[in-house]
């Protein structure tokens, strides 16, 4: 698809948001009449999104798949090496642009960055193919992402790509190395990439019973059941992520979220039970196959899904710079908490300038 398709301006103006069709108006209200219903006593703005537009590319996978890529070009004049961000679990690209200002997409950009926001099968903007069939993150990692990277290549005109990876985006790159599917990487900063799982044994039993009975090809309504969930959320401490405003939390929730297929829950909930992040079979380590690759980690304190200790065999496999944040700092601050332009930004920026010559 050609460039220059504009997206729906989500920006709120006032009380209401100015509305793209009814349904969202519509909702929108509802959800804003709920929360204040529930907290009368607070007055805080329902949502707080500042989306510009952004053009769409799409790229369709070798099984027949298509998704959205989401463009920011890069300001006049500068060398506009690529950076393609990718997003954590049953969530959306959203995550990267739904800070005031832009988030962190608008802040590569504005550092000279070409920037590309991934969305990959299961997503919204994602269509199957007509024989399409249950799939895993191996799938998202071995298909999608090479894909992605190809039509991101293919638009930019460099050889090799950035890459900022949140959550399970960060895993599925680690499993695409680790199968050597993928070797265009310039660099990668990592945000939350849990590779090692220690849940409590009632959690750890729970995942197990998941992984062994959920069928692979059910979808679960996690974007509707965010969406519902919306009007409880009081702050960000109620998402993980104590250092993310309520409003934005909310806005994330109601904007951001996307479903989660079967196969990626069933391979999620293996890794919780047995302990370590694999492939789809359960036999290979992803971190004991790692190639050299240059690497940024970030992890918070207090990330329920990414402690510290969860990624620092992966520090230590790769030799990577470890941007460890401190208290108060949860799965969603790196993106969307209000220090994450001051601490988290700069210093991804710094890395990848660093690399950016690796690009060519």
């Amino acid at each position: 698809m050609a460039d220059g398709t504009n997206l729906p301006d989500l920006r709120r103006r006032g009380r209401l948001p100015a509305p793209d069709n009814l349904v969202r108006a519509v909702g929108d209200a509802a959800m804003a009449m709920a929360w204040r219903a529930l907290r009368p006593g607070e007055r805080g703005s329902f949502v707080r999104a500042d989306t510009a537009p952004v053009s769409r590319l799409r790229y369709r996978s070798e099984d027949g798949w298509g998704a959205d890529l989401f463009h920011l070009p890069p300001p006049p004049g500068a060398a506009g090496e690529p950076v393609l961000l990718g997003h954590g679990l049953g969530a959306t690209h959203r995550d990267f642009v739904l800070e005031p200002g832009g988030g962190l997409a608008r802040y590569l950009q504005a550092q000279g960055h070409a920037v590309y926001l991934w969305e990959h099968r299961g997503d919204p903007s994602s269509v199957p193919p007509a024989d399409a069939g249950p799939f895993s993150v191996d799938d998202i990692a071995t298909r999608d992402l090479p894909a992605a990277i190809d039509r991101v290549l293919e638009h930019s005109g460099y050889g090799r790509v950035l890459v900022a990876a949140h959550g399970l985006a960060a895993q599925s790159l680690l499993i695409a190395r680790a199968l050597g599917v993928e070797n265009r990487l310039a660099a990668a900063a990592l945000l939350g990439p849990a590779v090692r799982f220690a849940a409590p044994a009632s959690a750890t039993r729970f995942a197990g019973v998941v992984a062994a009975l959920l069928p692979g090809g059910w979808t679960l309504p996690a974007r509707r059941a965010q969406q519902l969930a919306t009007p409880w959320i009081a702050g960000g401490a109620d998402l993980g992520s104590p250092g993310t405003a309520g409003s934005l939390a909310r806005g994330r929730l109601r904007h951001g979220g996307a479903d989660l297929a079967g196969g990626v829950v069933k391979q999620v909930a293996r890794w919780v039970a047995e302990g370590s992040l694999t492939d789809a079979t359960g036999r290979l380590d992803i971190v004991s196959a790692q190639r050299p690759l240059p690497a940024m980690v970030v992890t918070g304190q207090d990330d329920p899904a990414c402690p510290p200790g969860a990624a620092e065999p992966l520090v230590e496999r790769l030799g990577a710079e470890h941007l460890a944040l401190g208290p108060g700092w949860g799965h969603l601050d790196c993106l969307l908490g209000e220090q994450a332009p001051g601490q988290v930004f700069p210093p991804m920026s710094r890395f990848f300038h660093e690399h950016r010559r690796q690009c060519r």
